[in-house]
């Protein structure tokens, strides 16, 4: 079968552009002709709140691509759909996650829908997103109309979704979890533990804490900062709070919260983008991952954990609690509580809970294959239901 993704591709950087590279790879892998309609830009440089929107992606995950679509521009909307008519795929896959994409999204949905027969497939990480857009839900339900099949991620985005379009079929919408991130290097010896730590200069012996991913306001950063005064009075100055990853919006208010958390001498922040081929050692590194997330759907973040049998300290926000299951794979905790969130990884460590919990957490990811996804992009691509 031949398919189409849409979305952008390397030299563009970010989860979406690793998540493409690997479903593209295993798509392959079954026997399928994949080709990416990419982005030619991705956002307005006075909109994109990040460092930078291109970056290094490792060259296993890279994909033949053809980069024409503009989100703002109904000509390279035009021209995307008549690119993918030439190409004529069995379906076109779309990963739908703000609204910002929407109008773009509809435009090529709406030329493919009255010039091909082409299927539309929207994989949703959101369908209702965590930061308020003008008319975000207007325009979300304009590009979702035109699919004619929904992955969902979790059970709140499928809740979602008939929350904004109640008259969808749900025999088109198939619920499958995002699949676990494995960022090694095929062919590739993983580190240990030891030998992540050294290539981060982490100290060896410390209990370490790790946040990662893109930093935004409902991440709930700021309550792991906060945290960290109860687990430095709990551990002094062998544990560590490591927050990794791309600030979207201003640094300074992070680093004040951090110089006022009375515990500065135990939080690290690492600020910037991190290529993929150092994402693992963070998560080889690490004792713990911490999610504190103050609203979510799901997380790419605990499926890169899993990849690593790595436990997770999570909020009871959304998706998260079908995926961390609390006192097996990790803890959930109420949102916007510090010391609950404090609680729970004092806890993790004072009743040595880390070899139970990676035990679950092999035992769980099983659900979480790559497979799975493929077979559910196959069975809506050949217009079957459920």
């Amino acid at each position: 079968m031949k398919l189409a993704f849409l979305g952008p591709a390397p030299p563009f950087r970010g989860g979406i552009v690793t998540y493409f590279g690997m479903l593209a790879r295993i798509l392959t892998g079954r026997g399928h002709e994949v080709f990416w309609s990419s982005f030619r830009r991705q956002y307005p440089g006075f909109l994109f709140p990040g460092s930078k929107q291109e970056g290094e992606t490792a060259p296993w995950l890279d994909h033949p691509n053809l980069p024409r679509f503009v989100p703002w521009s109904p000509v390279s909307w035009w021209r995307t759909s008549s690119d993918l008519k030439q190409k004529a795929p069995a379906a076109v896959v779309i990963k739908f996650w703000i609204p910002f994409f929407a109008p773009g999204f509809f435009g090529v949905t709406w030329l493919l829908r009255r010039r091909t027969d082409i299927r539309i497939i929207y994989l949703l990480d959101n369908v209702i997103p965590h930061e308020k857009y003008p008319f975000g839900r207007f325009l979300t339900r304009l590009a979702l109309r035109q699919g004619h099949g929904f992955i969902a991620q979790s059970d709140q985005v499928r809740q979602d979704l008939f929350t904004v379009l109640p008259d969808t079929d749900p025999d088109t919408v198939i619920t499958t979890p995002h699949p676990v991130y494995d960022f090694g290097k095929p062919g590739r010896e993983r580190k240990t533990m030891a030998e992540a730590r050294a290539a981060l200069e982490l100290p060896a012996g410390a209990r370490l804490i790790l946040f990662f991913g893109f930093i935004k306001p409902y991440k709930g950063v700021v309550h792991l900062i906060d945290a960290a005064a109860d687990l430095k009075a709990r551990f002094g100055n062998e544990v560590r709070v490591l927050i990794v990853g791309d600030i979207y919006g201003e640094k300074q208010p992070y680093l004040d919260r951090i110089e006022a958390s009375g515990a500065a001498d135990i939080i690290q922040l690492v600020d910037g983008f991190v290529p993929d081929e150092v994402v693992e050692d963070y998560f080889l590194a690490a004792d713990l991952a911490v999610l504190p997330y103050v609203s979510a759907t799901q997380s790419g973040i605990v499926q890169i954990a899993y990849n690593y049998d790595l436990p997770v300290v999570t909020t009871d926000v959304g998706g998260l609690p079908e995926v961390v299951l609390d006192g097996e794979t990790g803890f959930v905790v109420p949102p916007n509580d510090p010391s609950a969130l404090a609680a729970a990884v004092i806890r993790f460590f004072a009743e040595d809970r880390a070899g139970d919990f990676s035990v679950g957490v092999t035992r769980e990811k099983a659900k979480y294959t790559w497979d799975r996804m493929a077979e559910a992009v196959e069975i809506l691509a050949a217009g079957k239901g459920r």
